[in-house]
């Protein structure tokens, strides 16, 4: 249960992070980084989900979940191999392990951004969870947010750590429709690799901003895929701070809306601050009806990060006029011995290709789906796992059948 008092240390800390937050730009029109936005997402935003019908909102479901976070109650389906414990909890013991991790990435990520809504949150948290991962497993983590109809307008905290040479899966589904505005602290220490899948940007009907910072250490590997299914709107941002040589990095995002009004916005700051570190940012959106996407790719390369290979790819398909691609891709390097590239382009369903498998027999709404496939394919080609890569592919398919149809 959410314990109602703090330690010494949050609350130092807490009036450390409130006196600074003062010079933190607030959101609005004229920031570059809120431009085109939709700003419904503020933090004094009211929520009222207690006569909301859940039946048809569970968000995605593909596997049996090992945790399920209900409000500030965590279930676990088995004993655990790690170390697991409500944020609450940790930021109310003196002696907890999190106060040399809490709110230390959140503070970083704003040198170059102003992020005030994770401000908010670090002097908010209501529910959340800190995982320590000491172990490798070749089974994946699966967390599911479940929503709690008695929790409103919710802050939601979590801090992961992989230590040295672990190897790890994480798979987060559901939505959580009481959680607006949530926040993860990831560190990943030398040679640890993690694997993120966040399918939580399904039936997301109320808006909603998600931050994930990471810091990584010397020859560490952070892959992380998103998926948007008709969020009404959800505005993602990542950052990811590359401390050491030899580090990896994929970032991918998969967007489907054709809800008129519906928003996907997608924010990626990938810092190079060491030699010989390679990052790759692959998105791929699928408009209609008058949605939106707008993606914000930058790659930062710092002086001493010679040999950084950045790559960064922006495309979408527009199946109507309305629809709306908005995409701002950026390279900041200081750097002489680089490769940094980047692309951004819009379409529409080729026309030779959907004539030849309509020439073939396959029926129009069929054939659709089959170009929305090979369109996405690129983005889920950044999972490594095939066995979830595939649980994913045929899952997406049948959604895109029951959605994209004329």
């Amino acid at each position: 249960m959410i314990n109602a008092n703090t330690s010494r240390w949050y609350d130092s800390l807490s009036r450390e992070l409130k006196r600074d937050g003062a010079r933190i730009e607030k959101v609005n029109r004229r920031s570059e980084y809120w431009r085109k936005s939709n700003l419904d997402i503020v933090s004094d935003l009211v929520q009222e989900i207690s006569e909301t019908d859940l039946i048809n909102l569970k968000g995605t479901y593909i596997h049996e979940p090992e945790l399920t976070i209900d409000g500030d109650i965590m279930e676990l389906a088995s004993d655990k191999s790690y170390k697991i414990s409500s944020i609450m909890d940790e930021i109310a013991d003196e002696d907890s392990f999190t106060k040399n991790y809490f709110g230390k990435l959140e503070e970083k990520s704003q040198k170059l951004v102003p992020r005030p809504l994770a401000r908010d949150n670090s002097l908010n948290p209501k529910v959340g969870y800190a995982l320590s991962l000491s172990e490798s497993s070749k089974k994946p983590l699966v967390i599911h947010n479940k929503t709690n109809k008695s929790i409103l307008n919710c802050f939601q905290r979590n801090l992961i750590i992989v230590k040295k040479g672990v190897e790890a899966t994480i798979i987060e589904t559901g939505n959580n429709l009481s959680v607006f505005n949530s926040v993860t602290e990831i560190y990943l220490d030398e040679n640890a690799k993690l694997n993120y899948l966040d399918l939580t940007g399904e039936n997301n009907i109320f808006p909603k901003i998600s931050h994930k910072f990471c810091d990584m250490a010397e020859k560490s590997t952070f892959n992380h895929f998103g998926l948007r299914l008709n969020t009404k709107s959800t505005r993602n941002e990542i950052e990811l701070h590359l401390n050491g040589p030899g580090i990896n990095t994929s970032i991918a995002n998969v967007s489907l809306i054709n809800k008129k009004h519906h928003f996907s916005d997608e924010n990626v700051l990938i810092n190079h601050n060491a030699f010989e570190c390679k990052s790759r940012q692959v998105f791929k959106s699928v408009l209609e009806n008058d949605s939106t996407s707008i993606v914000r790719g930058k790659i930062y390369v710092a002086p001493e990060a010679q040999k950084t290979d950045g790559y960064q790819s922006s495309r979408s398909l527009l199946l109507n006029e309305n629809s709306k691609f908005l995409c701002k891709p950026e390279l900041e390097i200081y750097a002489d011995d680089v490769i940094c590239s980047h692309g951004s382009t819009s379409s529409s369903l080729d026309r030779e290709s959907l004539f030849y498998l309509l020439s073939r027999g396959v029926h129009r709404n069929k054939a659709k789906e089959m170009l929305i496939t090979a369109f996405i394919s690129e983005a889920l080609d950044e999972i490594e796992d095939e066995s979830i890569k595939s649980e994913l592919s045929n899952y997406i398919d049948v959604w895109t059948s029951s959605y994209f149809h004329e």
